[in-house]
């Protein structure tokens, strides 16, 4: 205790401070989407719930800041198989909009993935930590048939929700931290199969356009391997004149409200499209069209940066510690929200399908914000203690010496 005192002066103020500006961007979004808009999908009393959840979020924070994260390498199969059980017990609850996402415990609601996405990164973490430890670390893919229904298991569960974004998230997860732990073989693979995916994507939105269009009208959607509604999403993004008085309607509201932000923005509660609640769900999935609008390009370049700025310090926290297990813990939370801020951004600006990923820290959210929140808490505990795990290092090297 007296050796974490003295380290709390490491602390890194600048994740604190970004954190905080993010909750001042949240209240304010919520507010300004939320206000005025007799919406029935829209919680009573939303912006004190926000509230509530933004205390609930800064003493998970804390929490993890002062936890020893590395108990949760000794515990990890525990982790995973608790949110495992969660997983499966949230098909026991009704569905809420056509998902079993949530476990509703009379006025409080828990969704799983969320804690799930956090239990994968700890499994991998150890995992991964492990295998770098060893006396003969082997990095073979034979070796590590493991990691392939540990990712399957959560990520399957979560897609028969259905949670299609957050489904994707798992998967991201999981190429951000295998990359880093891959050796330079499996890493152009990684590599060569990331290309494979972009270049499709790029192909299928420019020159095969009407290709891949019948591609989900006769085969993903006629077969079932795809929802009706995720289907559609695609189509909007393929084809953004696609149904824009039904299934293209969010999304074609949502770059209207952005692009009439301009530059600076309409002004706080000033926005025309937000004000008056033309944009579905803008509290949730799309928020971000609430900054562009009432913010402009400005204020909306100014979160983004915010959330490059996180991600950076979260960088640094992994590239400073000598703790493998630590340090694919900080990878995992970047690849995690680095992925959910381009995907729901990109959404928005139909870079991208939308898939109902929420903005981290910004949208609202009870579950979601507090996993976030305990996610760079844990992070910032890393650093806390990076210093004594660098000592005890150099320590048992000279003793080997």
């Amino acid at each position: 205790m007296e050796s974490l005192r003295r380290n709390m002066k490491y602390i890194d103020l600048s994740v604190i401070g970004v954190l905080i500006l993010l909750a001042v961007y949240a209240c304010m979004a919520i507010n300004a989407t939320t206000r005025g808009n007799h919406n029935p999908l829209i919680p009573s009393h939303v912006m004190s719930k926000q509230i509530m959840w933004e205390i609930v979020g800064m003493i998970a924070l804390i929490g993890g800041m002062l936890f020893d994260y590395r108990l949760l390498r000794r515990v990890h199969w525990w982790v995973y198989g608790i949110s495992m059980v969660l997983l499966v017990a949230v098909f026991a609850f009704p569905a809420v909009q056509g998902a079993h996402s949530w476990i509703r415990l009379h006025s409080l609601s828990i969704q799983p993935s969320e804690l799930a996405k956090l239990a994968l990164i700890i499994w991998l973490a150890s995992y991964m930590a492990n295998v770098e430890e060893s006396e003969v670390p082997d990095y073979r893919l034979r070796k590590q048939w493991i990691i392939l229904p540990i990712f399957l298991v959560p990520f399957a569960l979560t897609y028969k929700e259905p949670a299609l974004g957050q489904a994707l998230v798992m998967i991201a997860i999981v190429l951000t931290m295998y990359t880093v732990f891959a050796r330079r073989a499996q890493f152009l693979m990684i590599m060569g199969f990331v290309v494979v995916i972009v270049g499709a994507c790029i192909l299928a939105t420019t020159i095969y356009t009407q290709q891949t269009l019948g591609l989900i009208q006769n085969v993903l959607i006629k077969h079932h391997l795809l929802k009706a509604y995720q289907s559609y999403r695609i189509l909007t993004w393929l084809n953004p004149s696609f149904s824009q008085d039904q299934y293209g309607y969010n999304i074609h509201m949502t770059q209207t409200a952005i692009g009439s932000g301009q530059l600076f923005g309409e002004g706080y509660g000033k926005g025309v499209l937000t004000s008056g609640g033309w944009v579905p769900n803008q509290w949730t999935d799309y928020i971000f069209s609430a900054i562009g609008e009432e913010f402009g390009f400005v204020g909306s370049a100014i979160l983004v940066l915010l959330f490059l700025l996180l991600c950076y310090r979260l960088i640094r926290i992994a590239q400073t510690t000598m703790d493998p297990f630590g340090m694919y813990m900080a990878i995992g939370v970047v690849g995690m929200f680095s992925f959910q801020v381009f995907e729901n951004i990109g959404a928005d600006m139909y870079l991208s399908p939308s898939t109902g990923i929420t903005l981290p820290f910004i949208s609202y959210g009870g579950t979601s914000l507090a996993i976030d929140y305990l996610a760079v808490g844990l992070i910032l505990s890393v650093g806390l203690r990076r210093r004594k795990i660098r000592f005890q290092t150099i320590e048992h090297k000279g003793r080997s010496l």
